[in-house]
């Protein structure tokens, strides 16, 4: 057969870190520039045809800040195909973010993206650190027909050897397949997304250039279609690129050379690939087949604070925001605030960027995200106060006393959570007295405390603690703020059986008599219990839990590793003496802080003696010399620090999960600080949650391993014999080879980025009060609806609006769907149409059944087709699946 003639197709591109060893108005300032050169170049030069915008509309925003004058150009150069644009708003990091966080992604960046012109519509995933299994589910629902991605699967050769592994392929063109059967042709950047940067114009230096690249592209190449990414990180465009490639045609007639973009590529492959055997890769993709050292999976545990703010904020956004402004637009008529969450969203996904959320970047970077997790926080928060009080104001109180209303979307039925709120009391407004004479007034008034009721009238456990007289002001809609002073008081107790997606209305009733709290336990045995389990404290401060339901129990929970660290914020490399301090054995303070009819606290403190540091002249040298974190062996210092480990464990009633809050000030550097659960017996696997699935991983590494540690990233929980541990926003664990104990990463401290140079990071160390929140559990199957309800918020409010339709009753359930199987629920919306969307997602290998009230039509991730309509569908294995109620289908809940 006659050889085909072979094509090289030169995409120009820049692959732009908003944010990483620069800081964004430093990248801005070069962006500026970049987009400056480009709009010459199309207009002077004919041979310079496409420019490749990263896959992401974030570069487009971030220009017209600068110049908007601009934007009418920009929309010429999109629509005339010259200027790529899409699909993403941002490329995010595909583990630290969450399902939901991934789809709005998309949603927003095709969105701003049609402003424009029209978008790519390929999955580009260029440099993210790890890819989930749904990947190719996600984009096929998206209508999307290639993927392009640079890590995650190992390129092996042209030697025409056989291929068994599920993570390795012989060509840079192959297909990845989802869990649920969906398989998309992918390309793999297997010389990276710059191996077609600057390209010489010189004609011997184009030839030494050409010779090699021409052959490492054909190395992996299935057929006569080569891919050449001219670009780099932050890469000015070459603006001589037409040039270089007239000179690489006079000198290969053999080779068409044309100037071309990825969707042109990616259709031209997949018609010479017709009929070709392309190797299939299945699942997530995290070079589980390479030597373990280069996965950048300990940017899970690099300034964990990070991680804890945008899994807090995610779930506040997907499981209280979103679904109770459509409760406020359903019985109320409230608008949907399509345009302040997109505000929002896009704030969060500014800090969801692959080399943002994952703690490598400068100190300056990661200072300015702290800021706008807080402001993100700040427009969540009006978001859901203003749905919660559109609601209250027009719920009928059922009982005497006063109403507080708790909302809940956690999509999962039942359940019970300990709660605090703070409820006010004998306001007195600056209109009725002298704003001077009122805190007297109200310090003759006496404390109270108070009877908690259901709207049914049962009596609730309450602790109350009063926190005294307080300033505070209304806002009404027409009036200037409204102030006062009144009492405050803590209310803590435990909500149950609440609403899948609703919300359940309690009645406080002031009592004039303080009653007797219950009496602590002054000491040992130091032992927690309630109908479920038991929890008993050993002197060292590891517990044993006691399912008194089955009688099954795992002893020597909890107990914490030091180990030094003299990686990066990219891997961990422990020191080479492997010097660790843990806390099994050592004698604990340990006492009783909580103990009455709401809940049952003890309080364990450890006082540990750890290495100051590394051994800083070593490290210091290693660092300077460039030294690849596997081949330093630095050990840690001989000075030490005190370390103070204080934990506090709570049971509250109708619990199964044991509540662990961790809190130190952290004095030392260059060490990883862990948290250490048995299993209760060997195993050869392990379950974690990840996005839109859960994933079954071995927990012996393969065979080509040599890293001494073998990480893993979960969303939420990890489940392994007996145990599983549930955690808020600590994505890193590892488990033993031998399945024996669950590792769960608090946090690293390390000194540099490390990414092939020498870039200080020293607020990595992360000298910082640190607090961690996680759950322990005894189980036999991945908690899903555990997860669900410990970590899906609720939000409480007490009835202080004037009442303007007193027309809801004091307990709704929103929720109008009935499944089977083990269906997840996973957002309650509104898309862009206003149609109420909800999705799902099935993460086993069985079929799972959702029956709703109402008519609905089957959809995709973009919530824009509208398929089957009806009220009872059949979610097959593994399956994402969205819903849409249509408008004109009234109000029927």
């Amino acid at each position: 057969m006659e050889k085909k003639r072979r094509t090289a197709h030169i995409v120009s591109h820049s692959h732009w870190d908003r944010e990483w060893y620069l800081p964004l108005e430093s990248l801005r300032f070069r962006l500026v520039t970049l987009m400056d050169e480009l709009e010459d170049l199309f207009e002077k030069d004919a041979g310079f045809q496409y420019f490749h915008m990263d896959g992401q509309m974030i570069m487009l925003e971030d220009y017209l800040a600068v110049r908007p004058e601009k934007r009418e150009k920009v929309v010429e150069l999109v629509k005339a195909g010259k200027l790529r644009i899409g699909p993403w708003y941002m490329l995010q990091d595909a583990f630290l973010t969450s399902g939901e966080a991934n789809v709005r992604n998309l949603q927003y960046g095709l969105q701003l993206a049609s402003h424009y012109g029209e978008p790519e519509k390929i999955g580009y995933f260029p440099d993210t650190f790890g890819l989930y299994g749904q990947v190719p589910q996600l984009m096929k629902q998206a209508g999307f027909e290639t993927i392009f991605f640079g890590r995650g699967v190992n390129p092996t050769g042209f030697n025409n050897q056989v291929f068994d592994s599920a993570f390795s392929s012989r060509f840079s063109e192959l297909y990845w397949q989802s869990p649920d059967g969906s398989r998309l042709p992918a390309v793999l950047f297997a010389n990276w997304y710059s191996n077609g940067n600057e390209i010489p114009v010189d004609s011997e230096a184009a030839r030494v250039f050409w010779d090699k690249k021409l052959a490492d592209s054909e190395r992996f190449a299935a057929t006569e279609h080569l891919l050449f990414m001219n670009g780099c990180d932050h890469q000015p465009v070459q603006t001589d690129v037409a040039a270089a490639l007239e000179t690489a045609r006079a000198l290969y007639p053999d080779i068409e050379f044309v100037h071309s973009n990825l969707t042109d590529y990616a259709e031209a492959v997949r018609d010479a690939a017709s009929g070709l055997e392309l190797q299939t890769v299945h699942g997530e993709l995290t070079s589980q087949n390479s030597d373990g050292w280069s996965t950048l999976a300990n940017t899970a545990s690099s300034r964990m604070y990070l991680k804890q703010a945008n899994h807090r904020l995610q779930w506040l956004l997907t499981h209280m925001a979103e679904p109770l402004s459509v409760l406020a637009a359903e019985r109320t008529g409230a608008a949907y605030p399509h345009d302040y969450l997109a505000y929002t969203w896009k704030l969060l996904m500014e800090n969801g960027i692959h080399d943002s959320i994952t703690g490598c970047s400068l100190d300056s970077v990661h200072s300015e995200m702290e800021t706008r997790f807080v402001k993100v926080e700040q427009a969540a928060s009006a978001i859901i106060e203003r749905a919660a009080g559109k609601l209250t104001e027009r719920i009928q109180p059922e009982q005497d006393g006063i109403p507080l209303t708790v909302f809940a979307a956690s999509g999962t039925s039942g359940g019970s959570r300990l709660v605090e709120t703070v409820i006010e009391t004998d306001h007195i407004y600056f209109d009725q007295m002298d704003f001077r004479e009122i805190p007297d007034e109200l310090a003759t008034r006496p404390e109270q405390t108070f009877r908690l009721r259901h709207a049914d009238g049962e009596e609730v456990p309450v602790r109350v603690e009063s926190l005294g007289i307080q300033f505070g002001y209304d806002l009404p809609d027409r009036k200037f703020r409204h102030s006062y002073f009144a009492r405050k008081y803590r209310l803590t107790f435990v909500v149950e059986n609440l609403p899948q997606v609703g919300y359940a209305t309690y009645y406080a009733e002031p009592a004039r008599v303080a009653e007797t709290p219950d009496q602590m336990e002054a000491g040992a045995p130091f032992t927690l219990e309630n109908e479920w389990l038991r929890v008993t404290v050993a002197a060292d401060g590891r517990y044993t839990i006691l399912d008194k339901r089955t009688g099954e129990q795992v002893a020597e929970l909890g107990g914490y590793e030091d180990a030094g660290d003299i990686g990066n914020e990219y891997m961990f490399k422990e020191t080479g003496d492997e010097k660790r301090i843990k806390t099994a054995g050592l004698p604990a303070e340990i006492r009783f802080t909580v103990k009455d009819a709401v809940s049952q606290s003890i309080e364990i403190r450890h006082r540990i003696r750890v290495p100051l540091s590394a051994d800083t002249a070593s490290l210091d040298e290693e660092k300077r010399r460039l030294v690849w974190h596997p081949e330093r062996v630095s050990g840690r210092s001989g000075l030490l620090v005190e370390q103070e480990l204080i934990t506090t464990l709570t049971l509250s009633g109708g619990q199964k999960v044991l509540k662990v809050e961790t809190h130190l000030e952290n004095q030392a550097e260059d060490h990883r600080l862990r948290v250490l659960f048995p299993t209760g017996g060997p195993t050869d696997a392990h379950s974690a949650d990840s996005v839109f699935e859960i994933v079954r991983r071995p927990n012996q590494p393969s065979d080509s391993w040599q890293n001494p540690s073998s990480d893993q990233r979960m969303q939420n929980f990890v489940h392994c014999g007996q145990v599983a541990v549930i955690a808020e926003g600590l994505p890193e664990y590892e488990v033993a080879r031998d399945g024996s104990v669950i590792e769960l990463t608090l946090f690293r401290a390390v000194s540099e980025i490390g990414d092939w140079g020498d870039f200080p990071a020293p607020e990595a160390q992360t000298k910082r009060a640190l607090t961690f929140t996680y759950y322990v559990m005894l189980a036999d199957a991945p908690p899903v609806e555990a997860a669900q309800q410990i970590l899906a918020p609720v939000y409480l409010m007490q009835h202080r609006r004037p009442k303007i339709a007193l027309e809801l009753p004091g307990r709704l359930e929103r929720a109008d769907w009935a499944t089977s199987g083990s269906l997840v629920f996973s957002s309650l919306k509104k898309n862009q149409q206003n149609e109420t969307v909800v999705r799902f997602y099935q993460p086993t290998d069985e079929t799972a059944m959702i029956e709703f009230a109402a008519p609905h039509a089957k959809s995709t991730i973009l919530e824009r087709e509208k398929g089957e309509r009806n009220t009872a569908f059949t979610i097959r294995p593994f399956e994402i699946v969205t819903f849409i109620k249509e408008q004109n289908d009234g109000n029927s809940y």
